[in-house]
């Protein structure tokens, strides 16, 4: 019997191992579900990041289109406008001012000028920015939806600020050309632009006091799982 006893032992000791070693159904599926879930939270994750792009990519697409047409306006003001012999001799010393105001043809062609420029490197930058991110979200590797908005969101600074400038060069290019053709409706027409670039000026400053997000409480779309 002590054979056949040891024989026993043995056969049941292989079989607790067996059962020890084996994978039960129940790891397996857990492993599945995990997998699912963050493959879930990564696509989540990417939504986020895909709509913090579309944001980026509207707002430039706006700036592009308002500069677009601040270009035609210097464009305009600068093939347009014919100054005659009248309008240099009122601007010469002696003539309708008594004073010498020939420089602000000077200084009608040098702010139409920047005008344009400025406005048209803001399209460009801005088209530059959409068109490029655009196709870095969709067409690179791993990650490149967060590359493309960090880089979209730097741009920012350089695009509006160029803007705002093509805005200031374009009121002082209008209040001289109202001093070179207007006569003496002049001053009241540069009251009124002037008005205009302060009004402009305060209300911006209002308007960004009351949207303004503290630093510490600004949301973006970058989410980090591990």
């Amino acid at each position: 019997r002590r054979p056949v006893d040891l024989l026993c032992r043995l056969c049941s000791r292989r079989r607790t191992r067996r059962r020890t070693t084996s994978v039960h159904p129940w790891e397996s599926m857990l492993a599945a579900d995990k997998d699912r879930l963050v493959a879930a939270l990564k696509q989540n994750a990417l939504a986020l990041r895909q709509k913090e792009l579309d944001y980026y990519v509207e707002r430039y697409s706006n700036i592009a289109t308002q500069a677009s047409i601040v270009a035609g306006f210097a464009f305009d003001s600068l093939v347009e406008l014919e100054i005659s012999d009248d309008m240099r001799a009122a601007l010469a010393p002696g003539g309708r001012w008594k004073a010498e105001l020939r420089w602000m043809e000077t200084v009608y062609y040098g702010s139409a000028s920047l005008t344009m420029a400025l406005a048209l490197y803001t399209v460009c930058v801005a088209s530059f920015a959409t068109v490029y991110g655009h196709r870095l979200a969709l067409q690179g590797p791993t990650g490149s939806v967060e590359r493309a908005v960090a880089v979209m969101m730097k741009q920012r600074h350089s695009i509006f600020v160029t803007y705002g400038l093509s805005l200031l060069s374009l009121v002082v290019a209008a209040i001289t050309m109202s001093w070179i053709k207007m006569g003496v409706a002049a001053t009241f027409v540069s009251g009124i632009f002037l008005a205009l670039l302060l009004g402009l000026v305060r209300k911006h400053q209002q308007m960004k006091a009351l949207f303004r997000i503290p630093q510490e409480h600004m949301v973006q779309g970058d989410v980090r799982l591990f």
